[in-house]
């Protein structure tokens, strides 16, 4: 009990230290429509998030991960005793990070904010899982070995 609050503890700190950083409106991909094939409505998608820009000699330990909707992470064990989320999204609702462990949900700024984050933690395997309510933002995020804030 006392791992599982101080790793609650490590993700609320987390999030109330999250770097930002805001892109040119250029730099946006921009939504493309969809076509109809069927007599059926179909809808637009939505904006892509930002791009993470993740450190370039880090160790990955979650790839570049997109989704708009609820979704578990893959496990992961950090080497160097942290590892840094780096997360965006986009759109209308509400984007969560929740050790699953702890069940209690870290938001995630979304419509251009990059959210980065370092959580300390032993050599042991993590489990993150992605919350969306309130919508269908899209998300992406990251998980990279050791501190790497901006």
């Amino acid at each position: 009990m006392h791992r599982s609050t101080l790793t609650a503890a490590a993700l609320a700190a987390l999030f109330l230290t999250a770097g930002c950083s805001y892109e040119p409106e250029a730099k946006r991909p921009s939504p493309t429509t969809a076509t109809a094939s069927s007599g059926k409505p179909t809808q637009a998608p939505a904006t892509q998030p930002l791009g993470l820009d993740l450190p370039k000699n880090a160790q990955t330990l979650v790839p570049e991960t997109t989704g708009n909707k609820d979704q578990e992470l893959p496990a992961f064990t950090p080497q160097e005793g942290a590892y840094t989320l780096h997360a965006a999204c986009e759109g209308k609702g509400k984007v969560s990070i929740v050790d699953r462990d702890s069940n209690n949900p870290h938001p995630v700024t979304c419509n251009g904010v990059h959210t980065v984050g370092v959580v300390y933690e032993d050599k042991k395997p993590q489990h993150l899982t992605i919350q969306v309510t309130g919508g269908t933002p899209v998300w992406k995020i990251a998980v990279v070995s050791g501190n790497h804030q901006p």
